[in-house]
């Protein structure tokens, strides 16, 4: 089902804290609501960034949002997926996301920079009404009281804002979370590391190891370098003009290597490397300059809550439900959210309805998110296996082809991936309003005894 734009009958004033993927999404789509939106984002739009995936999920909601050929025009289909050993180079198997398989899932594999994701969805929230104030920190966050409902936050100009409804898009250190928790986020050591970069391809072309990457007939493809404890992977950004790769060292670090917890600190390229990598990756990184975008965020826990108990403060994108940096999943999630929320208020007609749309965002998500983050994190541990027998039949896996899979860990891997790329956020949202939510509105009597959710399917029975 299409994203639906709608105007709700009785509009709000909603306040985003952080301008990152899920606050620019969730703008957009309540603005285009008839809401009134305001973002605030710490940093400028400027900010470090290199590579980002767009599994069908996603591309078949940016597709609604700006037209495939807007979308086509920042990003490149994904032909395929080349696996090879990490120190040796040497070809272990290939996944081809084939365009008819693509096409059952409603929308495409596409490879794009990260910064261009961004601009597209400040330029929608912007063109649709939205007000959004970069360089513009919060310090603080206050929930609503009995006698004035609406929650605020303080900007560190010492202004305060109020609003119907705060939405923490403020990513996995978010200031917004700890306010919903009711406590301070316990954080600890995550195992995951990454380092990215971008290469201009015109520095690859000279070398005949690189040049391939850049100008091979199979273009574009997504090639990904299986070690131990550590990963890399890389692909073609910007009208293939540039090369974007990422480093995953999944080892968990020690208090003294983890440093602080940061997104996009900037790291000296030599100290990313390790005897591991192979010399194709390590030409490739080492053109990228003497500094790579280090992300080390820190492991933080499952929340049962991402509405806070006034039902006026609601999390969303890794504020809610944190994944590593460098995911293929985690923009699609965030972007999910914003779709989701926006199509549920699109329907408000009443104050009454914010804390039953805010806890229907939230079934309709989380178990979505937990099951996408448990994937994401078994594909990860999968491309990093130490040497032995798991990692052999891995390897068997993945030189097969994809009509002689058995019940091996890549075709049960695929399968999951299949069924996540195959969601689609404005039908989860609408079969929510239609099945349980217009029963909410004050002139329908009846109501629904049951409602049961599953990914997205709800089934209702009546009394």
């Amino acid at each position: 089902m299409p994203f639906v734009f709608r105007d709700a009958e009785l509009t709000l004033d909603f306040l985003v804290v952080g301008g990152g993927i899920a606050g620019l999404a969730v703008a957009y789509a309540l603005s285009t609501a008839g809401h009134r939106v305001r973002v605030v984002e710490k940093f400028g739009l400027d900010r470090p960034s290199a590579g980002q995936r767009i599994p069908p999920n996603l591309s078949k909601i940016l597709w609604q949002w700006i037209g495939p050929e807007e979308l086509m025009k920042v990003s490149t289909r994904c032909v395929g997926s080349p696996f090879h050993q990490l120190t040796t180079g040497e070809n272990i198997g290939y996944l081809h996301w084939k365009p008819a398989v693509m096409a059952e899932m409603g929308g495409d594999f596409l490879l794009m920079h990260h910064d261009d994701l961004i601009r597209i969805l400040h330029k929608l929230a912007i063109k649709a009404g939205a007000r959004v104030d970069f360089n513009t920190e919060v310090v603080a966050v206050q929930q609503g009281s009995e006698e004035k409902p609406d929650p605020s936050v303080t900007l560190a100009n010492g202004e305060v804002i109020y609003a119907d409804v705060l939405i923490g898009a403020d990513g996995s250190k978010s200031l917004v979370r700890d306010v919903v928790l009711e406590e301070e986020d316990e954080a600890k050591p995550g195992p995951m590391t990454t380092y990215s970069g971008v290469v201009k391809a015109e520095d690859m072309v000279g070398d005949p190891e690189l040049a391939p990457l850049v100008q091979s007939e199979e273009l574009p493809q997504w090639p990904v370098w299986m070690g131990n404890f550590r990963f890399i992977f890389g692909h073609p950004v910007r009208a293939r003009k540039e090369y974007a790769f990422t480093i995953f060292n999944c080892k968990v670090p020690t208090p003294e290597q983890a440093g602080k917890e940061t997104w996009d600190e900037l790291f000296p390229t030599e100290q990313a490397l390790t005897e591991e990598d192979g010399t194709l990756c390590q030409k490739l990184v080492k053109l990228a300059g003497p500094r790579l975008i280090r992300s080390q965020l820190m492991s933080r826990r499952d929340i049962d809550d991402w509405v806070d108990s006034t039902g006026r403060i609601v999390l969303i994108g890794d504020s809610a439900h944190p994944n590593y940096p460098g995911g293929t999943h985690t923009a699609a999630m965030a972007v999910e959210d914003g779709a989701v929320l926006g199509s549920l208020f699109s329907h408000l007609s009443s104050k009454e309805q914010i804390p039953a749309f805010l806890n229907a965002y939230q079934e309709l998500r989380q178990r979505r998110c937990e099951m996408v983050n448990r994937a994401v994190f078994d594909n990860a541990r999968m491309m990093c296996l130490p040497p032995g027998p798991e990692a052999d039949a891995r390897d068997q896996d993945m030189a097969a082809q994809a009509t002689d899979w058995d019940d091996g860990m890549l075709k049960v891997q695929f399968e999951e991936i299949s069924a996540i790329f195959l969601y689609d956020a404005g039908d989860d949202a609408e079969e929510w309003w239609i099945n349980w939510g217009r029963f909410h509105d004050s002139g329908n009597n009846s109501k629904p005894s049951v409602a049961t959710f599953d990914f997205g399917n709800v089934s209702v029975r009546y009394e």
